[in-house]
């Protein structure tokens, strides 16, 4: 296609674009609710042509209360049930850790987290700044995985990787003042230029 794809929440300053529209919306997260009027494809827009697809994996079975979550490669897999809180988080470091627009998380206790399989290829990655910044990744593929914050007695769950519903809908959105140039918040959520006065230590 001769084409360089680029995650937007890597970039720094504003591109001088905005969002287009939606794409794979088939495909949609079950906690995500489209709020804006940008057109809405179910898989690539028509100038695209015949690019190829991949089809969703199977769907993943789990006990009542609980929810579920895969890597990229499917290696890792993850169960958590009693979320505490789901956050859009808009900070510069959820944009570069999750190449988007913000990072949508999970809060739950590490009592209520389990690892199902690959837990020895996820890797964790501390910010050395951070007072408790990190991110956890699969090894394999790169996929995101939730990443347990010992300190906090927390795990913190990409909601990107869930293969279920994820127990809880989104509550806020976090960090706004942080919030990338190009992108505009539509829904009705409530809306924190810091973190939610309410929730956990600083970052």
């Amino acid at each position: 296609m001769g084409l360089a794809f680029i995650p937007v929440g890597l970039l720094e300053g504003d591109p001088g674009m905005r969002p287009q529209g939606h794409l794979f919306v088939e495909s949609k997260a079950s906690w995500h609710t489209i709020a804006d009027k940008l057109p809405q494809h179910a898989k690539y827009p028509p100038e695209f042509g015949d690019a190829p697809t991949v089809p969703d994996r199977d769907p993943v079975q789990v006990a009542p209360g609980y929810a579920a979550g895969s890597c990229l490669c499917g290696a890792v897999t993850y169960e958590f049930s009693q979320p505490m809180a789901m956050f859009q988080c808009h900070c510069g470091r959820c944009r570069r850790a999750r190449g988007a627009a913000h990072g949508a998380n999970i809060f739950c206790k590490t009592q209520d987290f389990r690892w199902n399989s690959g837990e020895e290829l996820v890797v964790d990655y501390k910010l050395p700044e951070a007072k408790f910044y990190g991110v956890a990744f699969c090894r394999q593929c790169g996929g995101k995985v939730p990443r347990i914050s010992v300190e906090r007695g927390v795990a913190v769950i990409p909601a990107s990787g869930l293969d279920t519903d994820p127990l809880i809908a989104p509550q806020a959105h976090i960090f706004t003042a942080s919030k990338a140039p190009w992108y505009e918040i539509a829904d009705s959520l409530q809306q924190y230029p810091e973190g939610p006065p309410s929730f956990g230590p600083p970052r």
